[in-house]
């Protein structure tokens, strides 16, 4: 068996193996998130928000949106999150929402690239860089991510697997500088920055470079916290509401409750969804990243159970949403120095780590065989609706460019490239309105279309059991 592997992983074949996978994934998940977004299944929260934030952002340098608080703001004023403008050079080549989807599948999948460098690092053996490299791109929740379309976490995986990269290679003027990249990402970004400043410090007995990395992100976090209360709309604690017993503490609530009833926190972590995406996150990676006797190494677990598991916001404990992309490049690299760990102290005997290894890549594809089931769906949609879908196009594309709109949520994207537009419930005023007609898509659709015509609205185009526009009247 290792001699098969061996000869598979000799020379340019590992290099081939993992690329022509990487192509796959990436051809599957950019071409499944486009065929979504064209047949108008992406809502207004969250990919509405982003597309007509870029189109902002070409237009006048500003992440302003109209949508994402029913009135022009800054989505900064919601998130901070500057690595936004590392994307608009790309985009400005092809300025449409399409081209998110792209890059954002390009972000994901391009992370292999520091994991690969990162294994190698790590002496482990080609046959071991395969099945992590395999691993990477079979993971669950790399790939159910993408499909609640754009976010800015899909920048965490690649940023802090080459700040990993560079931490173990010791080029630490190259990590600092990835470092100062993943603060940008968004405000809790620095979670992640500060449990690697730990780990520098524990592990690594880096004691000023990890103290700097640590009090760094710590002072950040602070600093964009103040910043959204002072200038935004007010950072999203309420996410650990669970937690916090005084409101007027506000975080610091949160650490009390932590620290003084860990029992009670342990019972709001296990709880069946929960426990099910644990074993989603870590039955790919067999369990590796837990694997270990080095208390020092937990520390990289911290955002793993502070963000997706302690928090009752179902979002950030599903394969499906963007909360797992963080905490997985840290999984990842727990697994990697685990085995390491393992084959230098003899625990295991040596001929079983890759069958070890092998039933962790068998659960990967298990699961990610189920999400990429559920999204071939699209195709058959595709199939059934793809000339509706044009229909309306062309339909909302005699929508003048400078018209203030209002629209059903699944159709936001689509008129995201103009300086209004609006859910249909706002109360905004705007010279069109677009309504979705397919069954089920909008609550109370017979109120709604008298609501509009009492509003001075008239017909003016429709696709039939699938989009109607509306033209506001003079009266």
């Amino acid at each position: 068996m290792r001699a098969r592997l061996e000869k598979l992983t000799a020379g340019r074949r590992l290099w081939v193996l993992l690329g022509a996978t990487a192509f796959l994934w990436f051809s599957f998940t950019a071409g499944m998130t486009v065929l979504r977004y064209r047949l108008n299944y992406s809502p207004a929260y969250d990919f509405g928000i982003f597309s007509q934030m870029y189109y902002y952002l070409d237009k006048c340098l500003q992440p302003l949106t109209t949508v994402e608080r029913d009135g022009l703001l800054s989505h900064f004023a919601v998130h901070l999150s500057p690595i936004f403008y590392a994307l608009l050079p790309f985009y400005k080549l092809v300025p449409r929402p399409e081209t998110l989807l792209v890059l954002q599948a390009l972000l994901v999948i391009a992370g292999l690239i520091p994991l690969c460098l990162l294994a190698g690092a790590l002496k482990c053996t080609r046959p071991q860089i395969l099945c992590f490299g395999l691993v990477y791109c079979a993971y669950p929740a790399f790939m159910g991510g993408c499909f609640y379309d754009f976010h800015e976490n899909k920048f965490l995986t690649l940023i802090i697997l080459w700040v990993l990269y560079f931490m173990e290679t010791r080029r630490f003027k190259s990590m600092l500088a990835c470092l100062a990249l993943l603060l940008m990402v968004k405000e809790d970004a620095p979670v992640y920055a500060a449990c690697i400043g730990l780990y520098l410090f524990l592990g690594k007995r880096e004691y000023r470079l990890g103290g700097l990395v640590f009090i760094a992100s710590c002072l950040y976090f602070v600093m964009a916290v103040w910043y959204i209360n002072r200038f935004g709309d007010g950072a999203m604690i309420n996410r650990f509401d669970n937690y916090i017993s005084d409101k007027r503490l506000g975080l610091a609530s949160m650490f009390k409750t932590i620290l003084v009833n860990p029992a009670y926190v342990l019972s709001q972590i296990a709880v069946e969804d929960k426990i099910l995406f644990f074993l989603e996150m870590l039955l790919p990676l067999g369990f590796l990243p837990l694997m270990t006797r080095q208390w020092q190494r937990l520390t990289l677990l911290i955002p793993f159970v502070l963000i997706n598991l302690m928090s009752n916001y179902k979002y950030q404990h599903s394969i499906f949403f963007q909360y797992t992309y963080g905490t997985g490049a840290l999984l990842f690299y727990l697994a990697m120095i685990n085995l390491r760990s393992l084959n230098r102290t003899g625990l295991w005997r040596r001929e079983l780590i890759p069958r070890f290894l092998a039933s962790g890549l068998f659960c990967a594809l298990v699961i990610t065989a189920t999400v990429v089931c559920s999204k071939t769906k699209y195709i058959r949609l595709y199939g059934r609706y793809h000339e509706k879908a044009a229909q309306a196009r062309e339909l909302l594309a005699q929508i003048p460019e400078d018209a203030a709109v209002r629209s059903s949520t699944f159709f936001v994207p689509q008129l995201s490239m103009r300086d209004e537009i609006y859910l249909l419930d706002s109360g905004h005023e705007a010279e069109y309105a677009v309504v979705d007609l397919r069954a089920n898509y909008e609550k109370n659709l017979d109120q709604t279309l008298e609501q509009l015509e009492k509003d001075g609205y008239e017909e003016a185009g429709r696709v039939d059991r699938y989009v109607a526009v509306f033209e506001k009247t003079a009266r």
